[in-house]
């Protein structure tokens, strides 16, 4: 679907809006122009919905509104409370007098790093909206970390600007439900344009909802492929938690969290840090839960997903849900921004996979484009040995097809797949995760 296509259909969702006079409230956007605004100007009868819009780019101006952020940064979600906050106060304080009775009223901000002239950074931000579904109610939120994929920054406001619309529409149109609210966010947005990787809600609206399910609706709506929670057990932004550092990985099931995938943690970082020389403070552990069979089945784990998060949480670990099916994919996600040692822990079983062709069936290239993206980014595999059938398994002693056995001794020579060799009586038998 073309851009042009999608413009009327936000267009009328903006229309709708300025149509109705009792939601009414101020767009502040910093980063990427007033894409939100515009749409509203621009399907006319703004002035029955916007009391103000609002641009602060310069620093001096944006700490003079809305305070200086105790990190120095600008988008961070912090500054766009902050704006939330200052901008729906003053709407309720200047116009409550003298708006129609029955009113409600709204603020919505956003605070973007959108691609740069000449700058090759991270395209991210924060956006949110905190509303009254009732006249005179305490406000709800909705807060939104996202990711910009398109490739320029136009591309990347119109995005923003569609999303923008979207979340005040589905604010004003779902207001008590808030997996509605997040299923109407993808409209009029094409796969891989926008990512959202983090989402709260808070206020009356959503007193009941838990926000670990609304991040694991994330994935399985398809507005992004990766929800992260810390070792807490709370939703958390990936950057927040792997600090752009080296990332180690088990994925599994983890149904349950077993001795096996501590030990396995365990021997997994003490070969990484020695084989990228750091010390295991420098890098971040991950127990990864792929959920892309279950969703290509309509299958919703999510109430069990919870229970295993707050088990690896028990263990102190973090966690992570994602669609992406093959490694390789993972790899990629991790490498999009910064350049980074990516280590997979896995068992003798997980290659049995990772060297199937049929793993790849539908990727022109087969196994050999799989591996080259896989091990572009300097990636690792850390191979935990399997009883299987009464004997044990090591990555030294796999039998591979005859077709792939002169690639896997290529990377077995290059230390692109290491051996994880537990003492004796560590070892255990389990069901093959991943």
């Amino acid at each position: 679907m073309s851009a042009g296509e999608t413009i009327p259909r936000v267009r009328q969702k903006a229309l709708d809006l300025n149509l109705d006079p009792l939601f009414y409230g101020s767009i502040a956007e910093i980063g990427a122009g007033q894409e939100v605004a515009r749409h509203f100007f621009q399907a006319g009868g703004a002035s029955g919905t916007i009391a103000k819009t609002l641009s602060a780019y310069d620093s001096n101006f944006s700490d003079a509104i809305y305070g200086h952020d105790e990190s120095g940064r600008y988008v961070t979600r912090s500054r766009l409370e902050n704006m939330l906050d200052k901008e729906l106060d003053l709407v309720i304080e200047r116009v409550t007098r003298t708006r129609p009775a029955g009113s409600t009223f709204f603020a919505f901000a956003d605070t973007v790093a959108a691609r740069a002239f000449k700058a090759d950074r991270e395209c991210h931000g924060w956006m949110g909206i905190s509303f009254q579904d009732v006249p005179c109610a305490a406000p709800s939120r909705v807060v939104l970390h996202v990711r910009m994929l398109d490739e320029t920054n136009q591309a990347q406001q119109e995005a923003l600007g569609i999303l923008g619309v979207n979340l005040i529409h589905a604010a004003y149109k779902h207001a008590r439900d808030a997996s509605g609210l997040l299923d109407a966010l993808r409209d009029d947005l094409s796969w891989g344009r926008i990512e959202i990787d983090f989402v709260h809600f808070g206020g009356p609206c959503f007193s009941a909802v838990d926000d670990r399910i609304m991040n694991l609706r994330l994935v399985t709506s398809s507005l992004g492929p990766v929800a992260t929670f810390g070792p807490d057990g709370r939703a958390a932004v990936p950057h927040d938690i792997t600090h752009r550092s080296d990332v180690l990985i088990l994925r599994g099931t983890f149904r349950p969290f077993l001795k096996v995938h501590s030990d396995m943690i365990r021997h997994g970082c003490e070969t990484f840090a020695r084989e990228i020389g750091k010390p295991t403070s420098d890098f971040t552990v991950l127990c990864e839960m792929n959920v892309a069979r279950q969703l290509s089945e309509g299958i919703d784990e999510s109430s069990d997903l919870v229970e295993r998060i707050e088990a690896i949480a028990a263990a102190g670990h973090s966690s992570m849900i994602t669609s992406h099916l093959r490694y390789f994919r993972l790899s990629e996600y991790f490498s999009r921004y910064a350049r980074r040692t990516i280590g997979f822990i896995l068992s003798v079983d997980n290659l049995y996979s990772i060297f199937d062709d049929r793993y790849y069936e539908g990727l022109e290239g087969g196994t050999l484009e799989a591996m080259g993206k896989l091990f572009s980014s300097n990636s690792k595999l850390l191979v935990y040995p399997n009883l299987r059938e009464g004997r044990v398994v090591t990555a030294s002693s796999i039998d591979l097809p005859e077709t792939v056995r002169h690639l896997y001794q290529h990377l077995v020579h290059n230390r692109r797949i290491l051996p994880l060799e537990p003492p004796p009586g560590i070892l255990v038998p389990f069901e093959p995760d991943g």
